[in-house]
């Protein structure tokens, strides 16, 4: 095992000075940036995130909803989450079950024990070909039931699951801070949720309905036709899956799509 003190790795002044940069950060991309550039300095070279607010049960909620993001093949995760093959994961199970991190020798040690339902067993061996790093798991302590956001930090291949564990017993505080802060700035952002930014016109006329205003109110405030406003948020209902104006409301509000300003400061549409 190699001696991590040894090793360059970032210093406190770079870690604070990174922290501040995510905090002050204007877009889900900018903080995403900074954060998968410093957890590669501490070795964790590809990370997975995703954040919904629609869950329910075990389930993320309908995947369409969820933010996404990766440093490899977005592709292939959406597709895990989309088929619910999550689901039936033990890491999956201790992510809703706890808050904080866990090493990925955990799932290996349960399985040992004879912890893991046969489900869960059956999954691990399913997934055995594609577990070739070693890395940790991030369960994020959430404000709302129906909200939850989770990270994946994969080592390099061919590391062995005892170095980043020697990483952890070291810098593991260090590495929790950065990994929550870009949570909680992340989820106080409007989300760029695939398919689902709404147009400037989509989101006044929302802003408006959402201080309840009606379309009588609306097309005095906006100088716009009744059958005007009603095209806008018809496709506004299209955009976000909904089929009322209050649902599209709660939704727009739930991606922090409202009441940001114009398409200009969103800023971070994919």
């Amino acid at each position: 095992m190699r001696d991590v003190r040894t090793e360059i790795h970032p210093s406190p002044e770079v870690v604070t000075s990174t922290l501040v940069r995510i905090a002050e950060a204007r877009s889900v991309e900018d903080v995403w940036l900074l954060t998968t550039h410093i957890l590669g300095e501490f070795g964790f070279v590809r990370v997975n995130y995703g954040l919904t607010f629609t869950r329910s049960g075990r389930s993320i909620g309908d995947p369409r909803d969820v933010l996404f993001l990766s440093t490899h093949s977005l592709s292939r995760v959406r597709e895990h989450h989309e088929n619910g093959f999550y689901l039936k994961t033990p890491e999956y199970r201790w992510v809703l079950e706890n808050v904080g991190a866990v090493s990925w020798g955990w799932t290996h040690a349960e399985l040992a024990a004879g912890r893991l339902s046969d489900e869960e067993a059956a999954t691990m061996q399913k997934m055995a070909a594609h577990r070739q790093r070693a890395g940790y798991s991030v369960s994020f302590a959430e404000g709302t039931q129906r909200s939850k956001g989770a990270m994946g930090l994969a080592a390099a291949r061919n590391v062995s699951q005892a170095d980043p564990d020697e990483d952890w017993r070291i810098f593991g505080d260090t590495i929790l801070a950065i990994c929550n802060m870009a949570h909680f700035k992340m989820s106080s952002l409007p989300l760029p949720v695939p398919g689902m930014i709404l147009t400037d016109r989509q989101r006044e006329l929302l802003e408006w309905t959402a201080d309840g205003k009606t379309i009588q109110d609306i097309s005095i405030l906006t100088e716009l036709s009744v059958s005007a406003i009603e095209k806008h948020l018809r496709r506004a209902r299209d955009v976000l899956g909904v089929e009322t104006t209050a649902q599209a409301v709660a939704k727009a509000s739930l991606l922090n799509q409202m009441f940001i300003g114009t398409e200009a400061d969103l800023n971070c549409r994919k």
